[in-house]
């Protein structure tokens, strides 16, 4: 005999309230659970805050030596101002090891472009920054640089324009006067170094980008014969073989333009 309306009807009002509950302990269950999460997340992001920050590079800014007695040795940049370069001293057993990395920038290939040259940094120590960072193979960061932290290191500045090689007595031209004198502020820097400490080198590393590089090939067989017979010396050329060949003619300018005006 089937049940009566109003014997089911308790039934079902007892499934309603016990659905009823289930649902608020599901909501509580929830709710505590996302609090739980969130206060997880709060001291996660509080830990990682409290952590100190990693440090930044310690690469060191080294100022710069203008070369000295400059115009009475010959050795003057574009412009006819002194040349400089940037040292910094090596420690411990890097003490007697030098590191010396000539400054590339490309040639100026004709008197237009020499002259541009004369209002920069690239012909003129009036325009050099007086300070620049030592980072990769110049770093004093033993992490960063294994090699040669520790050693004396040395950036000779770019500004004749020829890989360091010009010798011209002088050259006067629509009023302006040019200073090719590139090889007389290789030796002259040379000289000063040699005073400072080179000529005592137990190891001597010569280096040099794009025409820094070419610069390297130049004058590493003379570099090596100013040390004593018994250093360790090696030089490494990065990118300093071009030719002076023709690549394309500029649409903007309508001139050749040469290999050597892109090193």
């Amino acid at each position: 005999m089937p049940p009566s309306p109003a014997a089911s009807a308790p039934a079902s009002r007892h499934l309603r309230l016990w659905w009823r509950r289930r649902g608020r302990a599901g909501a509580v269950a929830a709710t505590f659970a996302a609090a739980l999460l969130a206060a997880a997340l709060l001291l996660s992001l509080s830990y990682f805050a409290s952590l100190p920050l990693a440090p930044a590079s310690s690469s060191a800014l080294v100022g710069l030596t203008l070369l000295r007695r400059a115009e009475e040795k010959g050795a003057l940049c574009l412009d006819g101002s002194a040349p400089g370069y940037h040292l910094q001293r090596g420690s411990g057993s890097g003490s007697q090891s030098w590191l010396i990395h000539l400054e590339g920038g490309g040639w100026c290939r004709n008197l237009k472009s020499c002259a541009s040259r004369q209002k920069s940094m690239l012909g003129s120590s009036h325009y050099m920054e007086r300070q620049v960072e030592f980072a990769g193979m110049l770093s004093d960061d033993e992490d960063q640089n294994p090699d040669f932290h520790n050693w004396n290191k040395v950036k000779i500045r770019y500004c004749d324009g020829a890989s360091f090689s010009g010798d011209v007595k002088d050259e006067l031209q629509n009023g302006t006067k040019f200073f090719f004198r590139g090889q007389r502020i290789w030796e002259a820097v040379m000289d000063e170094l040699l005073m400072k400490g080179l000529r005592h080198a137990k190891q001597a590393f010569l280096t040099g980008c794009s025409a820094g590089g070419l610069a390297t090939y130049i004058h590493c067989d003379g570099f090596r014969a100013l040390l004593p017979k018994d250093s360790r010396v090696k030089c490494l050329a990065d990118g300093g073989f071009f030719l002076d060949v023709y690549v394309f003619r500029s649409p903007s300018t309508a001139l050749d333009v040469s290999s050597k005006d892109f090193f």
